[in-house]
């Protein structure tokens, strides 16, 4: 069945996931945890990472990697 994501959607989905988990998602258990197609979910963190709203740590021994939810900047006075 397709279903039409749109990003806001997958946006709030994605970081009330991450949000729950600090250490951050696999795509694998974000595509789980947010009921989305994994490569469908791949474009939209895709997007929410040149906005700056996700970051993607890569974990060298296990060759992927795991998105991170960007936490607010500090203004530094």
């Amino acid at each position: 069945m397709h279903h039409g994501y749109n990003f806001e959607e997958v946006k709030q989905k994605v970081i009330s996931a991450l949000s729950q988990n600090y250490a951050g998602l696999s795509g694998v258990e974000l595509s789980t945890k947010t009921k989305i197609n994994r490569m469908t979910l791949t474009k939209y963190l895709n997007l929410m990472l040149t906005q700056g709203l996700v970051r993607k740590k890569k974990l060298e021994l296990l060759m992927y990697g795991t998105w991170i939810k960007m936490l607010p900047r500090l203004s530094s006075h």
